[in-house]
């Protein structure tokens, strides 16, 4: 279902525009007008509703079937409706007396059905449908909602197993940017996602482009780890030590991205991915962490893994509870224990990679929303942060000739346009439903 046509197309027309700022943004506008051309109107106004004989002042709703589907348009002049949807299928694209693709007018709206699907109305419409009352209740502002019953086809195309209940997904545009919302009914995730980890955030790096809270229980992490058969296969070689420490720290482990002050994007760039080359963390700063739950336990583990790391071509130097990976392409992660950065009231476990020191991590200040709680899992990603640490760099850091034309177009024609964009993911889980979040935020020129 929508939220009035009128008001949906005042939204994505402010969200189109805004959107033209980033790159292939532009792509929308031309999309829209050729979408106006097709149709004989432009949708994304309240005078081409009109021009169509639609109601900018009613919602629209359609039914899929799988593979036939149903729409209902709201109709201010039907007459005109059936003009638009004759010149549409008929004169624009050809259908005929046997065409997939039927119309009708019924009770002041146009029909649209595909398949053997019959053009009335129903006696108990879709709104009024005791699911979908449940699910807008729930999801809050909405340009448009898809709600699934318990049982649908459409979720088993995407979900790995059947869902317990009614699923439903919002979307809420604006020229500020979009929210797309998830309810699962009946679903309890707790056990994969209990939560926790707010109190490591405050020891992220302020600055980092990208931070998470993921509220992940350590087994279940393992467990889904392994189901992919490259990654176990590279787990089994470190002999039970990882499902040690995992067992060893609580649920919940905060990272962090950001851009080394000493980056050099052309090196970066000459070798793409490829770790064997060059070392990602010459480029990238990580920070990882996590709660002790058992210090002896989890150091026992640590020392186990640097101990199997040169089967991997690496090695690892010990001084205390602190190692250090170095490898032929240069220096690896560093990773450990301190009991003078607490969290929580327990000791931290850190996974660094890039300059930062142990000791550098400080707690800040902590803020309100889902990254700082405790509930399921948040994801954020400001890119103006990752633009600001990418011009603080200086101009050796995009080489020379070839290399440096490369470096200066990634950073000019992505970096650069994506400074406007700030997302943020989130995920709860609860005893009766599971609910997720994502925003993506478009700052104003």
């Amino acid at each position: 279902m929508t939220a009035p046509l009128g008001a949906v197309a005042q939204h994505l027309a402010a969200l189109f525009e805004r959107a033209a700022v980033i790159p292939g943004g532009d792509q929308l506008t031309v999309m829209r007008k050729s979408v106006a051309q097709q149709l004989g109107f432009d949708p994304l106004t309240r005078e081409g509703l009109l021009q169509a004989g639609l109601d900018p002042d009613r919602g629209a709703a359609l039914a899929l079937f799988l593979p036939d589907w149903k729409v209902a348009l709201p109709l201010t002049r039907p007459e005109v409706f059936s003009q638009t949807a004759q010149r549409i299928f008929v004169d624009r694209f050809g259908a005929g007396p046997h065409a997939t693709v039927k119309w009708a007018v019924v009770k002041g709206y146009g029909l649209l059905a595909r398949g053997e699907q019959p053009l009335t109305v129903p006696d108990k419409p879709l709104s009024q449908a005791a699911g979908m009352q449940a699910a807008k209740a729930q999801l809050g502002a909405q340009d448009f909602v898809v709600w699934a019953p318990a049982g649908s086809a459409l979720p088993r195309r995407y979900a790995k197993r059947p869902l317990p209940g009614d699923a439903a997904v919002a979307l809420q545009t604006a020229a500020s940017g979009l929210a797309l919302r998830l309810w699962v009914n009946a679903l309890d995730a707790r056990a994969e996602l209990p939560g926790g980890g707010s109190a490591l955030v405050a020891l992220l790096p302020p600055d980092a482009p990208v931070k998470m809270r993921l509220g992940l229980s350590p087994e279940e992490l393992l467990k889904q780890a392994r189901q992919d058969a490259g990654l176990a296969a590279l787990l089994d070689k470190l002999g039970g030590a990882d499902a040690q420490a995992l067992a060893s720290v609580a649920p919940g482990v905060a990272i962090s991205l950001g851009v080394l002050p000493t980056a050099n994007i052309g090196a970066a760039i000459d070798n793409g991915f490829d770790v064997r080359k060059r070392s990602p963390f010459e480029t990238v700063q990580l920070v990882a962490l996590a709660q002790v739950t058992d210090r002896p336990r989890l150091v026992k583990a640590l020392a186990d893994i640097a101990g199997k790391l040169p089967q991997f071509g690496a090695r690892a130097v010990r001084s205390g509870d602190d190692f250090r990976v170095t490898y032929p392409a240069g220096a690896g992660p560093r990773f450990g224990v301190r009991d003078d950065i607490q969290a929580g009231g327990k000791p931290v476990a850190y996974l660094l990679g890039g300059s930062l020191k142990p000791e550098d991590l400080k707690p800040g200040p902590r803020g309100s929303d889902a990254l700082w709680q405790d509930e399921g899992a948040s994801v954020h990603a400001d890119l103006s942060r990752l633009a600001a640490q990418v011009a603080a760099l200086p101009e050796t850091a995009y080489g020379s000739g070839p290399q440096s034309y490369v470096a200066r177009s990634l950073v000019s024609q992505v970096i650069e346009p994506l400074k406007v964009l700030k997302l943020k993911l989130a995920a709860q889980a609860y005893a009766d439903h599971f609910g997720g979040t994502l925003s993506v935020e478009i700052a104003p020129p």
